[in-house]
This record gives C-alpha cells, sequence and structure tokens, in this order.
C-alpha cells in the first residue's frame, strides 16, 4: 500500500476512534437523558390553541351545527387566517394574530388536567364575538349555545359570554368554542373556576396540573439524531472489532 492509501486510511479510521473515545457509556447515557430532558421541557399548564378560517355560513340551528360550519372551515389555506397556541386566552383576536377581521370562523380549544383534589364543580365562562352566533361544549357535551349576536366588549355582565359548568372527574378534559364572526372581529377571552373559587383566565402559568405536550418536531429531530449517532458508534464498533 502506497503512502497515499495509508494516509487516507488513516484520515478515515482516525475520526472513528475518536468519536468512540467522546461517545462512550457515560456519554451516550448523558445523550439519552439531554433527549428525556427535551422533551420533559415540553409540558405546560392548560394549553390553548386558536384556529381560525375563512366562513360566509351564518347562523346555525344547534351547537352540532357551529362545529360542523367551523369544522368545514378551517385549514383553507386562505391569508388572514392560521392555528397557533397561545401563551394566555386573554383579549385575543384574529385580526391581531392573522389579519383578517371578517367572515371568521373560529374554533379555541383548552387542554386541561384535573387533579384528585380539583375533583367535583367546575365553571366556565367565555366572553366572544360571535357575530352569526356560537357554541361551548366540554369534551363532547355542549355547555351553552347561541344563535343571536354575541359581542360581550369587556363585560362579564353582558350578554355575550358563553358559560357553563359541570362536575369534572380526574384526568385531561378539553373546552371548545366554535362561532362565526362576519364583521370586524373583537377580543376573546375564557376563565374557569373551582368549586367556590374566583374565576382565573386559562394560560401557561394558571396554576393547573401540566399538561403533556406531543413533542414538536425540534425533540422529534433531537431524537432521532440522538438515535442516528448511537446507531453510528454501534456499526462503527463493530466494523473495528471485526478488523
Amino acid at each position: 500500500m502506497n503512502r497515499t492509501a495509508t494516509d487516507a486510511k488513516l484520515n478515515i479510521h482516525q475520526p472513528d476512534r475518536k468519536l468512540m473515545m467522546t461517545l462512550r457509556k457515560p456519554h451516550l447515557t448523558r445523550l439519552v437523558a439531554l433527549c428525556a430532558l427535551a422533551l420533559a421541557g415540553q409540558a405546560e399548564a392548560s394549553r390553548t390553541t386558536m384556529s381560525t378560517g375563512y366562513s360566509v355560513a351564518g347562523p346555525q340551528e344547534d351547537a352540532q351545527g357551529y362545529r360542523n360550519a367551523v369544522e368545514a372551515a378551517l385549514g383553507g389555506g386562505q391569508p388572514g387566517y392560521g392555528s397557533a397556541e397561545l401563551p394566555a386566552f386573554n383579549y385575543v383576536s384574529n385580526h391581531q394574530r392573522f389579519g383578517s377581521e371578517n367572515d371568521v370562523a373560529y374554533h379555541f380549544t383548552v387542554e386541561f388536567e384535573v387533579t384528585a383534589a380539583l375533583a367535583g364543580q367546575w365553571s366556565f365562562r367565555a366572553g366572544v364575538d360571535f357575530g352569526d352566533g356560537g357554541a361551548m361544549l366540554l369534551d363532547d357535551t355542549v355547555l351553552h349555545s347561541s344563535l343571536s349576536d354575541m359581542w360581550w366588549n369587556g363585560s362579564w355582565s353582558g350578554p355575550g359570554v358563553l358559560r357553563g359548568s359541570a362536575v369534572l372527574t380526574e384526568g385531561l378534559h378539553t373546552l371548545h368554542l366554535y362561532g362565526l364572526e362576519r364583521c370586524c372581529d373583537g377580543y376573546f377571552t375564557t376563565q374557569f373556576s373551582v368549586g367556590d373559587g374566583p374565576y382565573v383566565t386559562f394560560s401557561n402559568n394558571d396554576g393547573l396540573q401540566p399538561v403533556s405536550n406531543v413533542p414538536e418536531p425540534s425533540s422529534w429531530a433531537m431524537l432521532a439524531a440522538g438515535a442516528g449517532v448511537l446507531a453510528q458508534v454501534q456499526r462503527r464498533r463493530r466494523q473495528v472489532a471485526g478488523r
């Protein structure tokens, strides 16, 4: 073998040795631990998602009608509408988030965990701007629906508020708001109360039990990269052992 070939061989295998030296078992364990911490960091308290689309469906007959009309409008990809996770369900609107003020179909979801200590009577209220009406559902149960023009304008005592209460068991629950707004969308705020306690706005720091989050793409990428490194190291170890 000539010197050039020997140098090339050394240049190939030297990084292999270095890689295996830096990724011995303690380092591999640390890599796995970092991936686990990354996933654990994807947890938060209640989780609110806002999804909107273009719609001129108008008032519906009942809560299921609103649900169907809104879901049919979502995901159309029109400019001025979209989907986003909210840090707080407090004075949010479509024009603020995505741009359009008109012909908006709204779907808000609030996922929250009820611990054994908090199981019992819960109450909910949502200040909305649903010009063509809307509905509030808890899991699959209708709490409140209205076909009329609902605009709360910051007042919890006015007619523009969807309300409801239920006895909740321990576990994960989801609050849904479906509604339609024809012109000049306003702001939305949604709150909860446990037992006789005060109303609290749903947010990332509302004090509820953290909701386990599905790993985001970046976390999956980290896990995939870690798994790839582990597989590469094991493969190279076998190759070196076989020489």
